[in-house]
């Protein structure tokens, strides 16, 4: 019996250590808050990713949110949620976003991570998508200040 147990309690922290895994990050968090947004054409990222670099990115309209200089930018389809978000103008303490009302009443919103040299996650978008749709960004700087902004859920020109 105890060799049943010892087994389907290995069983049990293998299953858990199963999954998406991140590799450990040796930034200090003061080097990684600073995001910016990668050099681009006026409508589309890094077209060809190869391995270790972005992946394709197609750009949302660029915005100003308080001091900084934004452009958000998609991967993917617009659909899938996949929004990364390039900071220029200083030093942030969080990056959040999501799509809904300015008030963020009934959805969730999603605080991003800093990769590569923008911040990147993972929205829930309504489905089918409204055309008066938003992806509304906050961005909290590092004495606490709160900037919010938005742009509508369409491919920039």
């Amino acid at each position: 019996m105890k060799r049943v147990l010892t087994a389907v309690i290995s069983a049990a922290f293998l299953a858990v250590g199963c999954g998406e895994t991140k590799p450990a990050e040796t930034a200090s968090p003061a080097s990684a808050a600073p995001a910016t947004a990668p050099a681009s054409s006026p409508s589309t990222t890094n077209p060809a990713a190869t391995p270790g670099s972005p992946p394709p990115m197609r750009n949302f309209a660029a915005l100003k949110i308080g001091p900084y200089d934004v452009q958000p930018m998609f991967e993917e389809e617009i659909s899938n949620g996949h929004f990364n978000i390039g900071v220029k103008g200083g030093d942030v303490k969080a990056v959040r976003m999501w799509v809904g009302p300015e008030d963020a009443s009934g959805v969730m919103v999603v605080k991003t991570e800093p990769e590569f040299n923008y911040n990147h996650g993972h929205v829930e978008v309504p489905n089918p998508i409204p055309t008066d749709a938003k992806l509304w960004i906050e961005i909290e700087s590092p004495t606490g200040e709160l900037h919010k902004g938005s742009t509508p859920l369409q491919q920039a020109p």
